[in-house]
């Protein structure tokens, strides 16, 4: 593979325009697009000849390359470039025998770390990397739990790429309990995974505190260049200490939630706390009770009430009283 440093960069984005399937892309346009993308990433600008063009698309195409299936189409006098087959992704390629020796020595050195409390990732990490790109023959030994179907999943590696540029973004956006979308800036911070989905989190302009963006609500984004771009104001660890989930109720503030649980779902609890700060206040022979240091959001209830029967919130009245309004609309459903 080329190793130039803006390499990696053009065949993302001639992937990007090969695969879009509601525009045509002629080497004027793939030009521009590629030129515009190395300059988003580098923050100057980049001239790219038709020449270069040309000889990413024979890579591409190419067996030590991608092996991808770009075809050229005539309209009139000029020609545009797509994939012949729509279902093709680059990035679902396997990679060459070159890039697999080099990402076996990274795991190497990330291994290393395995044990250390800040890398706790590394083992559950490798094992992923190793059997999505068969570096070791884990066959059908392993599944990871995640959901390769959830919308803008290729939005991923864009918007890290413009959290380490500090690069601030107007995005279009529209949640689940909105009628219409909404355009705004946003200081992008942090990507965060939370039960199969991704979040990416930041300073919206118009708002005091961070925001949540879920991927799959984006409609689109666009680099903001003339903006001054705004730090966080504090680490993402002391942001969620008092979490479960991703939501962060404004007006809401932790609290100490006592909760009893039974002894036949007890054993799970243990082993995989609610939360850092669960604690144990009683255990008895039918029940345990547990105290967690949490601010009651909807990640919190959805947890909660997971669980069915076999919990119970004693206090505060608040919370408990918002578990009842919870089951008795929900047993209203089936009455």
């Amino acid at each position: 593979m080329a190793t130039n440093k803006h390499a990696i960069i053009r065949y993302e984005a001639l992937d990007r325009c090969f695969s879009n399937k509601g525009r045509k892309f002629f080497i004027d346009d793939l030009i521009a697009y590629v030129s515009a993308a190395i300059e988003e990433y580098s923050g100057s600008k980049a001239s790219i000849s038709r020449r270069q063009i040309f000889k990413d698309m024979d890579f591409m195409r190419s067996e030590a390359g991608f092996r991808a299936p770009i075809e050229s189409y005539k309209e009139g006098k000029k020609v545009y470039y797509r994939y012949s087959d729509f279902s093709y992704s680059m990035a679902m390629q396997q990679i060459n025998p070159i890039e697999a020796e080099l990402l076996k020595t990274a795991l190497d050195v990330l291994i290393r770390f395995k044990g250390i409390p800040q890398f706790e990732f590394v083992q559950e990490l490798a094992l992923k990397l190793k059997k999505s790109f068969q570096l070791e023959d884990l066959g059908d030994c392993i599944f990871f739990d995640q959901n390769e179907y959830l919308k803008n999943l290729h939005l991923l590696g864009d918007l890290l790429k413009i959290i380490q540029h500090k690069q601030i973004l107007q995005v279009r956006y529209q949640s689940f309990n909105q009628d219409q979308e909404e355009s705004f800036l946003l200081h992008p911070y942090f990507l965060k995974q939370y039960n199969k989905r991704w979040f990416l989190f930041g300073q919206r302009e118009d708002f005091e505190n961070w925001s949540s963006l879920a991927l799959d609500r984006i409609i689109d984004f666009s680099v903001q260049h003339d903006e001054v771009y705004k730090p966080a104001y504090i680490h993402p660890d002391e942001y969620f200490e008092d979490l479960i989930g991703v939501s962060k109720p404004i007006e809401l503030t932790a609290q100490l939630v006592r909760i009893k649980i039974n002894k036949s779902l007890w054993p799970y609890i243990d082993s995989k706390p609610l939360h850092p700060s669960q604690k144990i206040l009683e255990k008895k022979e039918d029940h345990t009770i547990i105290q967690l240091d949490v601010i009651p959001n909807y990640e919190f209830y959805a947890q909660i009430l997971s669980f069915g029967p076999a919990v119970e919130v004693i206090d505060p009245e608040s919370v408990r009283f918002t578990m009842k309004e919870k089951l008795v609309a929900m047993l209203g459903n089936y009455s």
